[in-house]
């Protein structure tokens, strides 16, 4: 006899409450019922997974090993569940997308306007966080679908190209350099520059793309939300170093953007999902919206 989701269900709320107590009277169970089945789940698997003690349990070493296991298969099994009833109901069901905060106010609004159009039954959760914080919520399965900058960075998850733009400089009207139609980064060498935090995924991959070339940003801001790096242009504390995809925004602020280039650096955007994982109709149908938006 196999493992079953109930089991791994359990043992997880024992893990995580560090009590039989506690974890029978969040699952709604008796505390015997819960001690059998872990007992059953240690018997199947021939281990032992906690360690018990007259306070409470611990995870053993092997319980330790296997609980991340555990907790993929118990959201693989609940990811399918839903995907079934989402079938069966005709598009009813949820769908949470996990995106940069700039993407979420610029880029997806007319997406999600023709998701609602097309599938009215059913709920998109839009988490709108640090770029840094996307990997983590798709990764988890809190999100189903996730958009992040791509990265040379080594991750497990699936990660599909849809848009790519180019980087500019955001500057006051009447600071020295927008008299100039265009810029190189030479000419951004000693200039202050506001900017992502270091952990930023666009930070990382403009660092790591100019450090290939001998240049190095001047960073005299670094701020987590692209809104502040611009309000902070306005106040001529710096020069801000955004991708294109901000143009609306620094239009809104009546600032200037000029083009950089030498070397010409770009910005690619990818659809992330866990790998394994067959899309939703729901997702299917946001991810074609998006490719579709994007390349207009």
């Amino acid at each position: 006899m196999t493992a079953s989701i109930d089991q791994m269900q359990a043992f997880m709320a024992v893990a995580e409450a560090g009590n039989f107590t506690r974890a029978a009277q969040r699952l709604g169970l008796s505390q015997s019922t819960l001690s059998h089945a872990i007992a059953r789940l240690e018997e199947q698997l021939g281990v032992r997974l906690l360690d018990r003690h007259t306070r409470g349990c611990r995870l053993s070493e092997a319980g330790a090993v296997l609980l991340p296991s555990f907790s993929r298969l118990v959201q693989d099994w609940q990811h399918m569940t839903t995907n079934a009833r989402d079938l069966a109901t005709l598009g009813r069901g949820r769908l949470c997308v996990a995106a940069p905060t700039a993407q979420c106010a610029l880029m997806l609004p007319p997406v999600m306007r023709a998701f609602a159009q097309r599938l009215p039954q059913v709920q998109l959760v839009l988490h709108d966080v640090g770029e840094q914080q996307v990997q983590g919520l798709v990764r988890d399965g809190v999100a189903d679908l996730g958009i992040a900058t791509a990265t040379d960075a080594r991750t497990e998850l699936v990660a599909a190209p849809f848009y790519t733009d180019q980087y500019i400089v955001a500057l006051p009207p009447d600071h020295p350099l927008a008299k100039r139609p265009a810029l190189t980064w030479a000419q951004l060498k000693g200039v202050p520059v506001i900017g992502p935090l270091a952990d930023n995924p666009v930070r990382r991959h403009l660092d790591e793309r100019l450090s290939r070339e001998g240049i190095r940003l001047s960073y005299a801001h670094e701020v987590s939300l692209p809104w502040t790096m611009l309000g902070l242009v306005r106040e001529h504390l710096g020069v801000a170093v955004i991708t294109t995809a901000l143009r609306p925004l620094v239009d809104w602020l009546h600032l200037v953007a000029r083009p950089v280039g030498r070397p010409s650096v770009s910005r690619t955007l990818v659809l992330l999902r866990q790998p394994g994982r067959p899309l939703s109709p729901p997702a299917s149908l946001f991810r074609e919206l998006l490719t579709g938006s994007a390349g207009r």
